[in-house]
Parts: C-alpha cells; sequence; structure tokens
C-alpha cells in the first residue's frame, strides 16, 4: 500500500504541485490507517474502519497532527522565507523519494 501511496503522490504532485503539500497532511492518516484498518472479511472492514474514525479522526486527534505536520513542513522546505521555491522543491521531493524506492 505505501508504494502504491508513494507512486500516486508522484503521479499527482507532477502534475500538480500543491497535492505535495496535501499529501503530507495525509500520509499519518493513511499510516494508521493501512497499519489498523482489516481488509479480511467486510464485517472487519466495517468495524476496524468506524474504530479508525474514532480513534484518529476526531478534531483533538487531527489538530496536533496537522500542526506538527505543518511544522515540519515549514522546516523542512522554504514556504516561510522563499514559498515561490515550493512548486520546485516538492517535484524535487517527489523525485528523491521514487529514486529511493527504486535502489531498494
Amino acid at each position: 500500500m505505501r508504494k502504491l501511496f508513494d507512486e500516486y503522490v508522484r503521479s499527482r504532485t507532477l502534475q500538480n504541485w500543491k497535492f505535495w503539500i496535501f499529501s503530507i497532511i495525509i500520509k499519518p492518516l493513511f499510516e494508521s490507517f493501512n497499519g489498523m484498518v482489516s481488509t479480511t472479511s467486510f464485517k472487519d472492514l466495517n468495524e476496524t474502519a468506524l474504530a479508525w474514525l474514532d480513534q484518529h479522526c476526531s478534531l483533538p486527534v487531527l489538530r496536533p497532527m496537522v500542526l506538527n505536520t505543518l511544522r515540519q513542513l515549514s522546516r523542512s522546505t522554504s514556504i516561510l522565507s522563499d514559498p515561490s521555491r515550493l512548486p520546485e522543491q516538492a517535484r524535487e521531493a517527489v523525485a528523491k523519494a521514487s529514486k529511493r524506492a527504486g535502489e531498494t
């Protein structure tokens, strides 16, 4: 699933660099969903998806997660000092991630 997610982020970012920012915000949710939701049966899918929603998608949980992600983004990019460089940085980030995935 992670490879599919990364490839989807890469292709969408190359179409529109703003998707990369969205992907950074949504990635912790993807990781928790991927680790918690079971697809062994429809019943398991339903039960585990509802439990995941309760545990990971409430506003008190989402607020600090998004805030921490935005802090990380502000430290790792030039979004605050030179936002005009962000499209280039987004494309570079997905290219590096794609290269790393190809090496493993």
